[in-house]
């Protein structure tokens, strides 16, 4: 199992995080998903994450992956 930080600009609460995290989630190969609205980063854990998968559902949730 691999991590991944992906930082991402726009979150600004609680909601932003659970909102990425569901999205997120459902992705192939995602075992868990931590976002974190303060520091502005998604922590994602899985097997052979997809990370253009993982930026794009950040992007549909009205998010910025930086």
């Amino acid at each position: 199992m691999t991590k991944q930080i992906f930082k991402v600009k726009g979150m600004h609460c609680p909601s932003c995080e659970k909102l990425l995290q569901m999205d997120i989630g459902d992705l192939p190969g995602v075992k868990s998903v931590k976002a974190d609205w303060k520091k502005g980063t998604v922590a994602v854990e899985g097997d052979k994450i997809d990370a253009g998968a993982v930026k794009k559902a950040i992007t549909g949730a009205g998010y910025a992956p930086q």
